[in-house]
């Protein structure tokens, strides 16, 4: 099976938060079911859970903004 998303390693200055990138993916609108464009992307962060003696992880990746 593919993979939906791929997890990297956390930065020293971030021991807790991993970078979460998805690969281009091709969505339709679930409207007119017409191709739909990404036209901005924010970095979001979440909350995953609480691990002992680590705290709170953190899981980050961008959002895309799309259109149809």
């Amino acid at each position: 099976m593919p993979s939906f998303f791929n997890i990297a390693l956390p930065s020293d200055e971030e021991p807790n938060v991993f970078p979460v990138t998805v690969p281009h993916q091709r969505i339709a609108c679930p409207i007119c079911a017409g191709a739909i464009v990404c036209h901005d992307r924010s970095l979001r962060r979440f909350r995953h859970g609480y691990v002992w003696h680590i705290n709170v992880l953190w899981v980050e990746l961008f959002v895309p903004r799309q259109r149809c």
